[in-house]
């Protein structure tokens, strides 16, 4: 007998194949999205991240490259902030803060995206500079290549003084004599115990015509070309601002006192003051470098606090009161004379400060430079 072979239908079999098979196309295709998705939105987000670290670089470099006097001016911990706008909103805030008397960080946060949601990125970069100021070394509170002759009631002394009032300056320094002198010339004190604390000293280097116009890797030349301030003739110089503002013009040469009656805002404000010709100064105060290509008469109430370099004649007479040191070459033959109840006294940090508003930041070579996040 023969058997007859069922085959049951089997209807939809394909469909659902095709079905499965579309289902596993559109997992794949959107698993292939979704990386895709993923790669771009990190590839943005890293090219926002590299954007703000670029932006911080930036607002740190523009610093260096616009380093302020003001800031040798700033107390120690002290931090000085600002913001650079750079491009399509970016920005960077850098702030630099004093460490030491020649040391400081600098910190700069770069934003970028701003208002762009989720495309908005920071990073922060940090540096550590040195300032690189010139180099002068006085020889005590007055250096003469000329004759010097002190009469009267003044006091002159060599030991290392804090102006009065002034913070931050520490216990380094050391003190000097009251005179160094060219070897030679003709030095005259009325009463040395009282006219010249510290003592004279015959020193070959105030002998040396170098030591009044070479400084290390400046020079007179190159003081004088970066002179904020220019005078001639007679002047009362004033500071002129407020506790935080200070009014640059020929008569403000920054503000040397500490006090109730003090303008706060120039107290940072060490400019150099040049005067081309003979200069007679009988009242008013001032801080900074002052050089005087010919004669300086100081006379009166006046008062400085900082570094004095004369080519020609010094004379310091009346009630002239000065902190930092003096540097008078006399070329012309003349001699350096105190007189009456003058006060000249020598400052190490006077002349460190005034010579820290030229110095420029430098990089520390080792490790200067750090990537914050």
């Amino acid at each position: 007998m023969k058997r007859t072979r069922v085959t049951a239908d089997r209807k939809g079999t394909a469909l659902l194949m095709v079905l499965v098979a579309m289902v596993v196309l559109a997992l794949l295709s959107s698993a292939s999205m979704m990386s895709a998705f993923q790669e771009a939105r990190s590839s943005r987000a890293a090219q926002i991240q590299q954007r703000a670290l670029t932006v911080a670089e930036y607002g740190l470099n523009l610093q260096l490259a616009n380093w302020t006097s003001q800031r040798s001016g700033l107390a120690l911990g002290a931090i000085d902030s600002s913001t650079v706008g750079v491009a399509l909103g970016d920005t960077a805030v850098v702030r630099i803060q004093r460490l030491t008397n020649v040391d400081y960080q600098v910190v700069s946060i770069g934003r970028a995206g701003v208002g762009n949601g989720l495309l908005e990125a920071q990073r922060q970069v940090s540096l550590l500079v040195k300032m690189s100021a010139p180099t002068i070394r006085p020889g005590g509170i007055v250096t003469s290549y000329g004759d010097v002759d002190i009469q009267g009631s003044p006091d002159v002394t060599g030991r290392n003084t804090t102006p009065p009032g002034w913070t931050g300056c520490g216990a380094g320094g050391g003190d000097t004599v009251a005179v160094s002198y060219k070897p030679g010339t003709s030095i005259s004190v009325q009463k040395p115990a009282t006219q010249a604390v510290g003592g004279t000293r015959a020193d070959p280097r105030a002998g040396d015509p170098r030591t009044y116009d070479t400084f290390g890797s400046d020079s007179w030349a190159s003081l004088v070309a970066r002179a904020n301030v220019r005078v001639t003739g007679n002047i009362s110089p004033t500071p002129s601002g407020s506790s935080s503002t200070c009014n640059m013009y020929s008569s403000n040469w920054g503000e040397p006192s500490r006090g109730g009656n003090a303008v706060v805002g120039c107290q940072g404000y060490m400019p150099i003051i040049y005067s081309p010709g003979d200069l007679d100064l009988q009242n008013g105060r001032g801080q900074g470098i002052l050089i005087v290509d010919g004669r300086l008469r100081l006379r009166g109430n006046f008062q400085f606090v900082g570094l004095i370099l004369v080519r020609d004649e010094f004379e310091a007479e009346g009630t002239t009161d000065v902190w930092g040191a003096i540097m008078s070459r006399n070329t012309d033959g003349s001699v350096t004379r105190v007189r009456g109840n003058a006060f000249l006294a020598y400052s190490r940090c006077a002349v460190d400060k005034a010579l820290g508003g030229l110095g420029s930041p430098v990089r520390l070579r080792e490790r200067a430079w750090a990537n914050g996040y």
